[in-house]
């Protein structure tokens, strides 16, 4: 009985333990670990050393022709150290003898490795480097193959592809964790990095209590993540220790007060009047939101403490009024000819309008739309643009809305095309038309 009882819980360690489970890695005859970059051998018997934590130093001698694992790699001012098991650092010489193992051998140890330049030799620029295909984590958008080496093509900006190779013994791999998208704040002063590893390519410094939104990457101990406030300006990410994050608490419930999208990482979403929200941060004019698990964010002023009034109905006078006479769209000047009809000098340019017992009805340089009444959030808009139909909805009514320089209006209605009508004047912005002037 107990021989049977030992077995059983033999089988039951193996089970439990998955490392012992998989297939010993053998590669130029003998066997790889996790973590190992390469073996080496020395010509001579040498004494190698290390620093211990109290500044003194260890020494050992190694016989020739023992072989040795190595598990990081120095390269710095023109020199190679090569960094055995327990802390022995040894500098490339003739007396050592190294070969690298290949690359993909390497990652094979790995669910989802990632890979982080270490090479110094040229410039520190480089040091930290993050290489990952696609650009599903914003940044540079790498093709990556792994060989014996890191081979890529960089997706420039302009256009152009770049391709080159990066020697397995530059590269340090790491495991890559996906991670949520919410919003974190740090805990303490720390550097920017532009890459997962102490002291790679730091520029200026982020201040403890600054808010951060994640990229969805935990690489190295570092968590990717993107500078609040950066949308529409230059790309600003860094890494940062997820030991200095913690996750950003909400501030409490909030309403959209109009309707708007949130902008999230991935996705927008589409937010109506009266949603109910969780306000995690603002900055300037934005705020970041919560809702069903998700992080957007939208304009601060989109947002209410209080459950605010309900939406403005139009039935009546959505059209321009009987007084105008004159609208000025940039250089192009549209004068009344008839009740319902403006004309500009240039060919094809007018702006038509009726009304019947269903629909508003503008027509602007031949984009006709059709405002189902009466006019209220959500309620349809059907456009005919460049002879296809468009099926649209009004997202919003602002009680009051400014444009420059043509001033501040009333009631005005945004379609989900993102173009803007004020009743008694019509189209106010939009994709190509900004209403500059009126009289």
């Amino acid at each position: 009985m107990k021989k049977y009882f030992f077995t059983f819980l033999v089988v039951i360690a193996f089970l439990t333990n998955p490392s012992s489970s998989k297939a010993e890695v053998q590669w130029d005859g003998a066997q790889i670990v996790k973590g190992q970059t390469g073996k080496m051998t020395f010509t001579k018997d040498v004494k190698v050393y290390k620093k211990n934590a109290n500044g003194t130093f260890s020494s050992m001698t190694v016989k020739r022709n023992n072989y040795f694992r190595v598990y990081n790699i120095e390269k710095y001012k023109n020199k190679t150290f090569y960094w055995m098991s327990s802390g022995y650092r040894v500098q490339a010489t003739d007396l050592v003898v190294f070969k690298k193992v290949p690359l993909n051998i390497r990652a094979s140890f790995y669910d989802n490795p990632g890979y982080i330049n270490i090479n110094r030799q040229d410039n520190d620029y480089i040091y930290g480097t993050h290489y990952f295909d696609g650009s599903e984590y914003r940044g540079p958008r790498y093709n990556l193959s792994i060989g014996e080496n890191l081979y890529y093509e960089y997706l420039r900006t302009d256009g152009l592809t770049e391709k080159s190779y990066l020697d397995a013994t530059d590269i340090r791999i790491a495991e890559t964790t996906k991670r949520d998208e919410g919003l974190y704040k740090l805990t303490a002063d720390v550097q920017h990095l532009r890459g997962p590893i102490a002291g790679g390519s730091a520029g200026g410094k982020y201040s403890k209590g600054t808010v951060f939104q994640s990229l969805g990457l935990e690489i190295n101990g570092y968590l990717r993540v993107q500078v609040l406030g950066t949308w529409g300006e230059d790309f600003i990410f860094t890494y940062i220790p997820v030991a200095l994050l913690q996750p950003v608490q909400t501030q409490g419930k909030r309403y959209i007060r109009y309707g708007v999208i949130g902008e999230g990482n991935r996705e927008q979403k589409e937010l109506k009047r009266f949603d109910e929200v969780s306000l995690l941060t603002e900055k300037n004019a934005t705020a970041w939101i919560e809702i069903g698990g998700e992080t957007y964010h939208v304009p601060k002023k989109a947002l209410a403490a209080i459950r605010p009034n309900e939406s403005p109905i139009i039935t009546t006078s959505f059209l321009p009024n009987d007084t105008l006479q004159q609208l000025v769209y940039g250089n192009t000047v549209y004068k009344k000819m008839t009740n319902n009809r403006f004309e500009a000098q240039k060919e094809n340019r007018i702006i038509d309008y009726h009304e019947t017992e269903q629909t508003f009805n503008y027509e602007m340089d031949g984009t006709k739309y059709i405002f189902e009444k009466p006019v209220t959030e959500g309620s349809k808009v059907t456009i005919m643009r460049h002879g296809m139909k468009e099926e649209e909805f009004v997202r919003a009514i602002h009680y009051t809305f400014t444009i420059t320089p043509a001033g501040t209006f009333n009631n005005v209605v945004e379609i989900s095309s993102v173009e803007f009508f004020a009743p008694g004047y019509g189209l106010i912005d939009g994709y190509s038309a900004r209403l500059m002037s009126y009289k």
